[in-house]
């Protein structure tokens, strides 16, 4: 479910700071870091916000190599797209996203500098003549790499407030700035793409089939090709840590537990699929699409969320074609309470054979 590129993995940890065990990596750096700043322990506080957790780099560094990866993610879906004949649903997609991004960025942003940027968005936001959707992406990627310059600035801000605060003895200051940069800043506008990249693989199904979308994620996955073949190879355990890094950076619940097979992710809620279910995105004006037919995009299930079809075929799929295995297995994936969970084998022929059958052909009624 990340839906970054696969070409970096958290760092390890200063020699000050042993690297986690399996159950402390679904933990997020700003978790630990208010956690500090509530206990009275500044410096602590002051450590993991300049050194971080052996996970996250640093306070400043925390989500942005989640919203990063987003955006290249987004500006692959893009491309592809572009590539296929547009359809009349295109272009409103595309200006609904611009518009809703605008006003999360006026909520989240408020430095001069970004002002600045907003302004200037604001005032080229004049639409291109109808039936030119190649302005429209153009502009759309546009938006992304302006939005991204200012949430990489505005982090950085929030974070030297933190540290500011922390080293001036002010613990509710400091904990109001990590509140303020994770759930004013970062989460509204993560959410605001992870909808985008669920509309975009609607749209594929609504106007081309499943099995366009089918392709359409794999060819997703291409696009992404050199970060998976980094994570192809790591270890088990780097594998499932880094994993579960990505996976926590989509603000969702996650456990890790090992045993003598597997590394085991619990996701309740999943981040992203999760959490839009629960929002109720799947119901309503603008509700995303199911998959109904059963095959390798649902896991051999029926009424599969669109949005989650992107899993089995990026970590599953895609994967089997290039190395000959999955990169996880899912059991019991997207499920209607927003939980997932999600396997890394240790041996590299450890993923079951009933699930590679899933995999590659539609479950037999």
């Amino acid at each position: 479910m990340p839906i970054v590129p696969r070409s970096t993995s958290p760092r390890s940890g200063p020699a000050s700071l042993p690297a986690p065990a399996p159950s402390e990596w679904g933990r997020r750096l700003s978790d630990r870091l208010r956690a500090a700043l509530d206990a009275g322990d500044l410096g602590t506080a002051r450590r993991l916000a300049l050194e971080g957790d052996g996970q996250a780099r640093s306070l400043e560094k925390e989500y942005v190599l989640m919203y990063r990866g987003l955006g290249i993610t987004i500006r692959v879906l893009l491309r592809l797209v572009g590539e296929r004949p547009a359809r009349a649903g295109l272009v409103p997609l595309l200006r609904r996203f611009r518009g809703d991004m605008l006003v999360l960025m006026d909520g989240a942003f408020a430095s001069p500098e970004s002002r600045r940027v907003i302004d200037d968005l604001r005032g080229g936001a004049a639409a291109p003549p109808a039936g030119a959707p190649p302005a429209e992406l153009d502009r759309t990627e546009r938006l992304l790499g302006a939005a991204e310059a200012c949430f990489v600035a505005e982090q950085s801000l929030r974070a030297r407030e933190a540290l500011a605060a922390i080293e001036a003895g002010a613990a509710p200051r400091a904990r109001a700035a990590v509140d303020d940069k994770e759930q004013r800043q970062y989460v509204p506008l993560h959410d605001r793409l992870i909808r985008f990249m669920a509309d975009v693989f609607g749209y594929v199904l609504r106007e081309f089939g499943p099995a366009e979308l089918l392709r359409f994620h794999r060819e997703t996955a291409e696009g992404q090709r050199p970060g998976f073949e980094k994570w192809e190879q790591m270890s088990a355990a780097e594998f499932a840590r880094a994993s579960a890094f990505l996976l926590k950076q989509h603000m969702g619940q996650v456990e890790v537990r090992e045993d003598a097979e597997r590394f085991t992710i619990e996701q309740a809620p999943c981040g992203s699929g999760g959490r839009l279910r629960l929002a109720g995105a799947y119901a309503g004006r603008d509700a995303l699409a199911y998959v109904e037919e059963p095959g390798p995009l649902t896991l051999g299930q029926a009424r599969f969320p669109v949005y989650c079809s992107h899993c089995p075929v990026w970590n599953g799929v895609a994967p089997v074609e290039w190395f000959g295995r999955p990169h996880w297995v899912f059991d019991e994936p997207a499920r209607p309470d927003g939980s997932c969970t999600l396997h890394v084998y240790k041996r590299r022929d450890g993923a079951p054979a009933a699930y590679l059958a899933r995999l590659s052909s539609p479950a037999r009624t």
